[in-house]
């Protein structure tokens, strides 16, 4: 630069106190003019770039000496890094750990052939799909595997043989398991009919499985809260408009009483089900987040009479599928990561020029004591100082200072791409990446807050930058509109790769398995498939009736035809809809008739109307059993079921 002199007397702007001439702006003379496209090292305001230029300066101005200045800038890089490895260390701890544990709660897989299913995950996916019932619940789809031999009759020395098999795949007792369909098969007494065995808790036949698997599939729906969304889903829709589920009943108000009754705190499902059940349900509940309610009205699809209530929806399912389904929340998702990801690109390009000044600029040695020059611009001007060369320590250490900083900002990317991808809230979000970049900035806010006016003024006023020739491609190096082009398109390219690659493997996935977990729908959630509209009709009109079919023959065989065991066993038989009569149109005496069971496949709604016989047939078979004999026992027995018909109130759950 014309007029600037050294230190040494040599003429001003042309050449060193060695005689070599002087480059253009004080720089580095040794260099040279040939040696292809220079990076340029200016003094910056952060305490890196601070120590990188002070401490060859007091290193000449104090050769071998400690000085304040080299005391201070040590102290400020030392800080800095603490500081930034205090809060990477913590937002991943309690932000980003604590978020794949939470993903992991939720979403698990398969084990591998040959291990246990550890648990620990609401949901399992499997090709795709989510089952997240609690275990218990989940045996009442595996009767294939429960009964072993396939007799139809699940027995206690079955269930005790498979045990270790089925506690490893369903990480359940499976013995509990049988007890608990004991415990809700006599809970059911009153309404149906039960085998010695079975009350002796020794087997469990296939038509008493059907029948209290019901209940138990109910359990799956977690609380009460849940209970207006499935009679607005139709669940019920078959026992109302048809009468065939004395449990369900025919009024609004006594389906959701069948339903409260289960899932309510307390209730028989909490009472009944082993202690995963409990478990499952907190952790379920815990997962979802908090409750949000919509209005909601259900009509009686019988008489079309109403009802309000309150649906319940999850926030976490609400938040998942809006971040995974709104393309407008996701642009400005992409937006936000995009430009913090610039932020660490430009990071990480300082980087590089310094990791290439480490390795390529001259050592001191080079210069006999004189690697730092001074220049001076003239009388009584202030004096500035180009360094020339650096020694082998100074080199070193600031080369692993870089690295520090280049492991952090791996770390930096890593964390806060993470901690961003995880937030579903509009200004969250924003709020966020801005506190990203405050762990980068903590450099530059230490070396602005804390420097004196002097020091930072002999950084940026007082020193001449550094050039190093650059690396790379000499075509790519020569041109820098191409060089910041490719620059642009590789960080696209990394922002549409960490976007798509989260909705795949996170986004997206992690929606289903909320939606399946927290309200049991979804195209992905086995339990929807499995337990859906039409299997509940299935079970109440079909199922249901079926099952009481085959338990009065059941009862036939084992009680045979005595008059006296069978008038013992009449009452449990005894049906628990006295009070409804039959749906008009239907011919009364059908109901004294032997039901003829419908042949499988010819089944429908329609049939299920016409056979519109569960609610009184077993009262029905008992009557006309002792009527066939002796008629001493007609009179009594004819007494004492009108009795019942006209006992006032009186009715029986099941």
């Amino acid at each position: 630069m014309a007029g600037r002199s050294s230190k040494t007397g040599d003429d001003p702007g042309r050449t060193t106190s060695d005689g070599r001439p002087t480059s253009p702006g004080g720089m580095n003379p040794h260099l040279g003019d040939d040696d292809g496209p220079k990076a340029k090292i200016s003094p910056l305001d952060n305490v890196y770039s601070y120590y990188m230029f002070v401490m060859p300066i007091e290193s000449q101005k104090s050769p071998g000496a400690l000085t304040w200045n080299k005391g201070m800038a040590c102290c400020l890089v030392f800080l800095t890094l603490l500081l930034q490895s205090i809060l990477l260390y913590a937002i991943h701890q309690q932000v980003v750990a604590g978020d794949a544990k939470w993903r992991n709660s939720i979403m698990g897989t398969v084990p591998e052939p040959g291990q246990c299913n550890k648990g620990g995950s609401l949901c399992t996916m499997v090709n795709g799909t989510f089952t997240c019932a609690p275990p218990s619940v989940q045996l009442t789809g595996r009767w294939e595997e429960l009964d072993t031999n396939g007799d139809g009759i699940w027995t206690r020395q079955e269930v005790e043989a498979a045990k270790e098999t089925l506690q490893c795949k369903y990480v359940v007792n499976p013995v509990e398991v049988f007890d608990v369909f004991v415990q809700f098969l006599l809970k059911r007494e009153k309404v149906i009919w039960l085998h010695p065995e079975l009350k002796a808790g020794r087997e469990i036949r296939k038509a008493y499985f059907t029948y209290a698997s019901g209940d138990l599939i109910m359990c799956g729906y977690r609380n009460s809260v849940m209970c207006p969304n499935l009679l607005t889903r139709g669940i019920f829709n078959a026992p109302l408009r048809y009468g065939t589920a004395p449990r369900v009943g025919k009024t609004i108000n006594s389906a959701l009483e069948y339903c409260y009754g289960l899932l309510e705190s307390g209730g028989t499902c909490e009472r009944t089900l082993p202690s995963t059940y409990s478990v499952w349900r907190k952790s379920s509940s815990d997962q979802c987040l908090g409750e949000t309610y919509e209005k909601a009205v259900y009509a009686h699809p019988l008489n079309n009479r109403t009802k309000s209530m309150l649906t319940v929806d999850y926030q976490a399912r609400e938040d998942y599928e809006m971040a995974a389904k709104s393309r407008l929340f996701l642009v400005y998702k992409t937006i936000i990561i995009g430009m913090f990801l610039l932020g660490m690109f430009y990071e990480l390009k300082d980087i590089v020029t310094v990791l290439t000044w480490v390795f390529r600029y001259p050592p001191s040695e080079r210069f006999s004591g004189n690697a730092v020059r001074t220049i001076e611009e003239g009388e009584g001007q202030d004096v500035k100082y180009c360094i020339q060369g650096i020694s082998t320590a100074h080199r070193v250490t600031v080369g692993l200072i870089t690295f520090l900083r280049l492991d952090l900002v791996i770390v930096l990317v890593s964390v806060g791409v993470t901690f961003l991808q995880k937030d579903t809230d509009w200004v969250n979000l924003l709020l966020n990446a801005v506190a990203l970049i405050f762990v980068l900035e903590i450099a530059n806010n230490l070396y602005t807050q804390v420097l004196h006016g002097s020091l930072k003024e002999l950084l940026e006023e007082k020193t001449e930058p550094m050039e190093v020739p650059m690396c790379g491609i000499p075509c790519i190096n020569n041109n820098p509109a191409l060089k910041d082009f490719i620059g642009v398109v590789l960080l696209l390219t990394v922002v549409a790769c960490v976007m798509f690659s989260h909705y795949l493997t996170v986004g997206q996935p992690l929606s289903r398995a909320l939606e399946c977990a927290c309200v049991n729908q979804g195209e992905h959630c086995h339990e929807a498939h499995v337990f859906s509209n039409a299997f509940w009709d299935k079970y109440w009109l079909h199922d249901v009736p079926a099952v009481f079919e085959e338990v009065r023959l059941l009862k036939l065989a084992t009680l045979g035809s005595d008059p006296t065991a069978a008038a013992i066993g009449a009452s449990p038989m005894m049906a628990p809809a006295l009070g409804p009569a039959p749906s008009p149109g239907i011919n009364p005496t059908a109901l004294h008739a032997v039901p003829q069971q419908p042949p499988p496949g010819m089944f429908s709604i329609a049939a299920a109307a016409e056979d519109h016989r569960l609610s009184e047939e077993p009262y029905v078979r008992t009557y006309h059993h002792h009527r066939r004999h002796s008629g001493h026992h007609l009179l009594g027995h004819k007494r004492m079921l009108n009795n019942r018909h006209e006992a006032p109130g009186m009715t029986v759950g099941s």
